[in-house]
């Protein structure tokens, strides 16, 4: 019985400590995004989800895997396996694209992006096991285009794949020859340095292995008839979406070299056979590749912006970063505090950050205010972003971690100011903590008071003053120290 009431009394005793050090007026409610790990695997490049299919979440490892989480969980069996086909060498190079047509549930076709022996780009078609949905059979492989390698570093590849409605769009980087000497990503009869739009089945009637979608813009023009927009050095993501009431945008990130890094947002009808000005410009400004970049290069600072050219929306310079990493604007509803926001990040510095999409400027940029592990002042190498069916958004790292981004509330300190204000409720004027700041407050106004009257000359011999003048005598008490007792 005894020990009955101890407990009780202890359990009242902690919650009242607990109360007192949580107090609403010394605490307050804020909402902190948070890195959920959920899975690792070897060096992530895409994360993402086929359409009808919620449970399921595909992510690509450079090497040349698609790895699977279900539930949380990563399976031990792989969808696909491509090593020996993917030229992995370089960081820029290896299985770079995934993605999953509208109709995947249907066929069980999806495409990837990965660089092949020799350097080229290609894009191939695989196609699932319907008894077995979560394996592939290596023999539906089917090519569907083949882009040159320009370097042999074989950098600069974009990568990613997305489709929209039954389009599949590719992203392209220009091959990374130094500056883009060549001025690959500005010829629009070379595929470097776009983002490309085609049909991905087969013309039975010509044999061709994909089909141009007739609206494309250089259809019936000069140039490729695959382009869907070009002037773009590493376009790293690219991504689509929709505001309510409003027309598709377009979120495009391109890696600079030297000086800034870029996000374009704007109408996917401006997209449409705009030119985003590499190499005449770096982000905002002329681009000089300069002797060490690119030696005997005759490139020069003196360039006029070639009309219906694409500036972009968001710019930063490498005093903050190296490598731009774009993400989607988040549509996650149990992510209000980020909610339609565009999420990017950088791989060279843990600074994830979200902007307010605006088409003319973005203004509205801030830190997410949660670093992603390892933590605050360690290198992350945040690799890209994701999302599923559910609007899930996710991070992964370089180092293998793919994070699900989650929102929790905290309780933090209130500032001095913010406790004044919480205080000044009339609802809160007689709790204790409010009581003792106002008796403070009064002494504090008192205190002023004697000090501004006994200035006064005439006032400085009053009783009053001179106790307040005089300084504490210090103690002549010896203070012993004790040891070990």
């Amino acid at each position: 019985m005894k020990s009955s009431k101890r407990l009780f009394a202890l359990a009242v005793l902690t919650a009242a400590l607990f109360s007192a050090t949580f107090s609403p007026a010394a605490a307050r409610i804020k909402p902190k995004i948070t890195f959920n790990l959920i899975a690792k695997i070897n060096q992530p490049t895409v994360v993402t989800s086929a359409p009808g299919i919620r449970k399921l979440v595909f992510a690509t490892s450079r090497l040349g895997k698609i790895r699977i989480i279900k539930d949380g969980k990563l399976l031990p069996r792989p969808l696909l396996n491509i090593k020996s086909q993917v030229e992995s060498g370089w960081i820029e190079q290896g299985l770079l694209g995934l993605a999953f047509p509208p109709d995947f549930k249907k066929t069980g076709r999806y495409y990837v992006q990965y660089t092949a022996k020799g350097g080229d780009n290609k894009i191939d078609e695989y196609q699932v096991n319907p008894k077995h949905p979560t394996s592939t059979i290596l023999k539906t492989r089917r090519h569907v285009l083949r882009i040159p390698a320009v370097a042999h570093r074989g950098n600069h590849n974009g990568g990613p794949l997305e489709f929209h409605g039954n389009l599949l769009y590719i992203s392209v980087g220009d091959g990374n020859n130094p500056g883009d000497y060549k001025n690959l990503a500005q010829n629009v009869n070379s595929l470097r340095g776009k983002i490309l739009r085609i049909y991905p089945k087969q013309n039975e009637t010509t044999g061709r292995t994909y089909q141009t979608p007739p609206t494309n813009p250089f259809v019936n023009k000069d140039g490729r008839d695959e382009i869907f927009a070009y002037g773009l050095r590493n376009p790293h993501s690219f991504d689509f979406y929709k505001p309510t009431g409003g027309e598709t945008q377009m979120v495009i990130t391109d890696v600079g070299q030297s000086r800034q890094e870029e996000i374009n947002y704007l109408p996917a009808r401006l997209a449409w056979g705009g030119n985003f000005g590499w190499h005449d410009f770096e982000g905002t400004l002329p681009f000089n590749c300069g002797q060490t970049d690119c030696p005997g290069s005759l490139l020069t600072t003196a360039v006029t912006p070639k009309p219906g050219l694409r500036w972009p929306q968001l710019t930063y310079g490498h005093d903050s970063g190296c490598s731009i990493i774009g993400g989607p604007v988040v549509t996650d509803p149990k992510l209000p505090l980020i909610k339609d926001r565009i999420i990017y990040g950088d791989f060279c510095s843990n600074r994830t950050r979200t902007a307010l999409p605006n088409p003319a400027w973005i203004t509205d940029d801030k830190f997410l205010g949660t670093y992603m592990p390892p933590g605050k002042g360690h290198q992350p190498a945040l690799n890209g972003f994701g999302e599923d069916q559910a609007h899930h958004v996710y991070a992964f790292s370089n180092f293998g971690g793919i994070y699900r981004l989650g929102q929790t509330r905290i309780k933090v300190k209130r500032t001095k100011a913010e406790v004044k204000i919480w205080c000044a409720k009339k609802k809160n004027k007689k709790k204790r903590i409010c009581v003792k700041l106002k008796r403070r407050h009064r002494a504090k106004l008192k205190k002023a008071k004697i000090k501004k009257r006994c200035a006064k000359k005439k006032n400085a011999s009053k009783k009053i003053c001179r106790k307040s003048s005089k300084k504490p005598a210090k103690s002549n008490r010896t203070t012993i120290k004790t040891r070990g007792l």
